[in-house]
């Protein structure tokens, strides 16, 4: 955990690959649901996608008004994130699949390229949370569905 509560990005990696949330915690809860949703995903026709990508707004909107109320209030001069909170756990989430899918099937090189893009979405969300912890970035706000 950081200093402001939210999950280091090692617990948020065992969260999006299903891992037992040992902590109780509320992000934890919804990165794993959101990596289902993906999975999902990746067997439902294109036709159907808008039900499970619903879910996922409103996952993504849940992690981002946690967030807000447990991080710290930044500095003013706090420079501005380009994604919210939910939206960097989505996309953890969807590349924890992928990395998996590739795992299972996918050629040395692939696996590689899924592996490298994961391991810097996760030091990219650990660098956020520090900088939010610290109060020297702040988070977009989320639009209402």
């Amino acid at each position: 955990m950081t200093s402001a509560g939210l999950p280091d990005k090692d617990a948020m990696l065992a969260a999006c690959r299903g891992f037992p949330n040992m902590t109780d915690h509320p992000m934890l809860d919804a990165a794993g649901e959101l990596a289902i949703l993906h999975q999902t995903r990746e067997r439902t026709p294109l036709c159907a996608l808008d039900e499970i990508d619903r879910q996922r707004a409103r996952v993504m909107l849940a992690i981002d008004r946690w967030v807000v109320a447990a991080i710290p209030i930044p500095f003013p001069a706090a420079q501005t994130y380009t994604h919210t909170m939910g939206q960097v756990i989505d996309q953890l989430a969807q590349l924890s699949v992928h990395t998996h899918i590739a795992l299972a099937a996918a050629p040395d090189g692939l696996v590689y390229d899924a592996a490298l893009r994961l391991t810097e979405a996760a030091d990219a969300y650990q660098d956020l949370t520090d900088d939010l912890a610290c109060g020297i970035r702040r988070l977009p706000q989320h639009a209402a569905p």
